[in-house]
């Protein structure tokens, strides 16, 4: 089974030398996105404190990037309205 490596950079990098052995890369992107809700979660107010972006690279056995993560928060400073787009995206539309 392929071997792949999560490695995070949330402000200090913390890279995944061993990595997890996984069926395919299907798999390795619903790890990815487990793992970065874990680490976020546990980083508690870390994440939410430094506003910087929250990155995953995620590499093959041989260090090849296969997908990258980001995450970030923004929390706006005053009064802030969220107002969503009423304009349907291209390509999205109903036939």
């Amino acid at each position: 089974m392929p071997i792949y490596h999560f490695h995070v950079d949330n402000g200090e990098f913390t890279p995944d030398s061993h990595g997890i052995e996984l069926p395919n890369l299907t798999a390795a992107r619903r790890e990815a996105v487990r793992a970065a809700g874990e680490i976020i979660n546990e980083s508690n107010r870390s994440f939410w404190e430094h506003m910087t972006p929250w990155i995953m690279n995620v590499t093959d056995s041989e260090d090849r990037l296969l997908f990258t993560l980001q995450f970030g928060a923004k929390v706006p400073s005053g009064s802030a309205r969220y107002i969503p787009s009423t304009k349907e995206p291209e390509g999205s539309g109903s036939t």
